[in-house]
């Protein structure tokens, strides 16, 4: 799989709604594109928080870099303005074609993470950021949320 599966995420998408356990969000994107002449997938995405009882209101930013390493496999690797960096190992195609998954590379230390995009048309999205904690039966979700593209959808 090289970015094939991803381009439908290709645009800049606003979001509907995002909730989870940062809270509700008052507003968020993110912008997908293609650089260094394709070989690199791109997505920044940001969010704002509002304040919630001892926690002051901020603003989320994140960077996510797609790339295909040595041995063809297609790979990511996640950093926000928070100081967490998450790298991809597994990134797959849903088996019906209307998605993709990001899971966490499991020798990694600490807990894992599967972001899971869902292609919903015309033009809008879903996705579920979950948490693998230690000793947790599972992944439990973290943070949802929907977006609609914005303009039209590149070819």
């Amino acid at each position: 799989m090289g970015f094939e599966a991803l381009s439908y995420l290709i645009g800049r998408w606003t979001d509907e709604s995002r909730t989870g356990e940062p809270g509700t969000s008052t507003g968020g994107g993110e912008t997908w594109h293609l650089a260094l002449d394709g070989g690199i997938l791109e997505r920044e995405a940001w969010c704002e928080y509002p304040a919630r009882g001892d926690q002051p209101a901020f603003r989320h930013e994140d960077l996510l870099v797609v790339f295909v390493d040595p041995d063809s496999e297609v790979r990511a690797m996640f950093w926000d303005n928070q100081g967490h960096t998450i790298r991809y190992r597994d990134v797959h195609p849903d088996p019906d074609g209307k998605g993709v998954g990001f899971v966490s590379d499991p020798t990694v230390p600490g807990p894992r993470q599967w972001l899971q995009y869902r292609f919903e048309e015309p033009d809008r999205l879903s996705a579920v950021f979950s948490i693998h904690g230690p000793g947790a039966p599972g992944f439990a979700p973290y943070l949802r949320w929907a977006s609609t593209r914005v303009g039209a959808r590149s070819p």
